[in-house]
């Protein structure tokens, strides 16, 4: 899952963010991935719009801190 707006290859071939916030999107539950991924897609569009130098610091940290309240926990010996 991609989110529409984000720091990605059309902003740096050699820094962008979108490998990293699919990494983050696939340890969300499926049933939050669309939701989270649009909320960041969101916040990220609001503050570069705001042209807030920080926007992809910021919209990054709310993804990890999501990310790790609301995570799957992956246990031994579950499959």
């Amino acid at each position: 899952m991609r989110p529409r707006h984000c720091y990605d290859d059309e902003d740096s071939t050699i820094y962008n963010d979108l490998k990293w916030i699919e990494a983050q999107l696939d340890q969300l539950p499926i049933s939050m991935q669309k939701k989270v991924c649009e909320r960041y897609s969101d916040i990220y569009l609001k503050l570069t719009n705001e042209e807030d130098f920080k926007a992809r610091f910021r919209s990054n940290t709310w993804l990890r801190l999501t990310v790790n309240k609301h995570k799957v926990k992956q246990q031994e010996d579950y499959f």
